[in-house]
């Protein structure tokens, strides 16, 4: 009797254990040829309007696709598609918040990291339809990443920089994939630091918002 007991609290224990790898999300493949000639997108950026985001799926092709155009690696180990000094990672992380959750992007495993099943759609801009985006995403400066830049105020530059090249790359992506995107600007900073477990140094920088 007391080997069944182990035996089914050794199975509560591994099924609890699949749960929370499974919370993780491997994505597909991002597509990296074909898509709009880059002068039809760029003649097709734009900002999509608060209202125009419907409650359509955007696919996790698609996500993977927009995250790799933001942060990813286009050559070898250490070419980014966005500016990056001395061969260094990127200086910003991208997080995803969606209705089942926020996941963190990691550009090496090309995979999203669970860090809350939340839905903080509604929590974290001043606007009342970021939460009609189906995925938001937050670009967040990496302090470890900046570390290797000894001074402050350039270390912050270095990141607003980033952030600007990775989110149009986001607008350019979204236009060859005919998706809706918005930048914003007035974030609840704290409710994000919160929401995201951010650790300490790391800042909010913007919000894309990502729909069709």
């Amino acid at each position: 009797m007391r080997g069944a007991a182990f035996f089914s609290v050794f199975l509560l224990i591994m099924s609890l254990f699949s749960m929370t790898a499974a919370a993780d999300i491997a994505l597909p493949a991002p597509q990296t040829e074909g898509g709009m000639p880059l002068f039809e997108a760029l003649k097709k950026r734009s900002s999509a309007h608060g209202g125009d985001f419907s409650t359509a799926e955007v696919k996790l092709e698609e996500l993977s696709t927009v995250l790799w155009a933001a942060t990813g690696l286009n050559r070898g180990q250490n070419g980014w598609t966005v500016p990056m000094a001395k061969g260094l990672p990127p200086y910003c992380r991208v997080y995803v918040a969606g209705s089942d959750g926020i996941w963190r992007y990691d550009w090496a495993g090309n995979s999203l990291r669970e860090v809350s099943s939340e839905n903080i759609k509604a929590k974290i801009a001043a606007q009342s339809f970021v939460k009609r985006a189906y995925y938001i995403l937050v670009i967040v400066s990496d302090a470890e990443a900046l570390s290797a830049i000894n001074d402050e105020q350039a270390a912050a530059d270095f990141a607003q920089v980033a952030a600007g090249a990775m989110t149009q790359d986001i607008y350019l992506a979204a236009a060859s994939l005919r998706l809706g995107a918005r930048y914003i600007h007035s974030i609840d900073r704290e409710a994000i630091k919160s929401a995201l477990k951010l650790p300490e140094g790391d800042e909010p920088i913007c919000l894309m918002l990502l729909g069709k």
